[in-house]
């Protein structure tokens, strides 16, 4: 309402007396400046209550972070209250395999099975593949297609005994005589071929070797100080006679 209104106003209120008051147009002026003072005020309020609600979201989102966290100025994920919010594994860790399949405390993995050790179940020895029977302990290598004529024989004299195991098959046969005791110095005193035999080793001791009249071939050595040994093969057995020779361990 503006000035001219109001004297309006106020001269329709006055019209009844006979004549105006003095002061009429000072009051006029005053209502007019109280009514705008008013308008002022109630536009003042209603600005501060709109700035004061807009303040209202960023002041909890920066109660919701600590002071200095790099997380205050990132609007936060809405997790369920029921459920904590899962925290990302630490930089350089693995993260932990899911819990299906795992062990529970306390109980032990699954052992893995070994085989057992029972008396039927010897190993076969090295190079004993298509021998029929079990190789002798000291005996590791025999060519295959051979069969055992039987057990190993011993015989004892007066200063000697002497332990023979034989094959014989396809490939034809191969005996090995161990001579524990005295009585003999050297390979010589145990090989028994015609002529001069050859020099050899095996495995680091010195041996002889020589043909037999019946065609066959022989090697003879000291595996130790009163322990001999003599390998004789034939056929064509007696092409592997030094890797037989080799595979004695007595």
């Amino acid at each position: 309402m503006d000035l001219e209104s109001e004297l309006r106003k106020a001269m329709a209120e006055r019209v009844a007396g006979t004549s105006a008051s003095p002061s009429l147009v000072t009051d006029v002026k005053r209502r007019h400046r109280r009514r705008r003072a008013r308008m002022h005020a109630a536009a003042g309020v209603a600005a501060a209550s709109v700035a004061a609600l807009a303040l209202v979201p960023t002041y909890q989102s920066f109660r919701a972070a600590p002071a200095g966290s790099s997380e205050t100025a990132r609007p936060t994920a809405t997790v369920p209250a029921s459920r904590p919010p899962e925290r990302p594994p630490a930089p350089g860790l693995p993260a932990s395999p899911p819990s299906k399949g795992r062990p529970e405390a306390g109980a032990s993995p699954n052992p893995e099975p070994h085989p057992s050790s029972g008396a039927g179940t010897e190993p076969r020895k090295p190079g004993a593949d298509g021998v029929v029977g079990r190789l002798p302990g000291w005996i590791t290598y025999i060519p295959g297609g051979l069969t055992a004529t039987g057990p190993c024989r011993a015989a004892r004299d007066a200063d000697r005994e002497t332990t023979t195991c034989a094959w014989r098959g396809t490939a034809g046969w191969v005996e090995i005589a161990l001579v524990k005791g005295s009585g003999f110095s050297g390979p010589g005193d145990l090989i028994r071929t015609p002529g001069v035999p050859g020099r050899t080793s095996v495995r680091g001791m010195p041996a002889l070797t020589g043909d037999r009249a019946d065609s066959a071939r022989q090697i003879s050595w000291l595996a130790r100080p009163g322990v001999g040994v003599t390998v004789t093969a034939q056929g064509s057995a007696k092409d592997q006679l030094m890797r037989i020779a080799e595979g004695v361990r007595p």
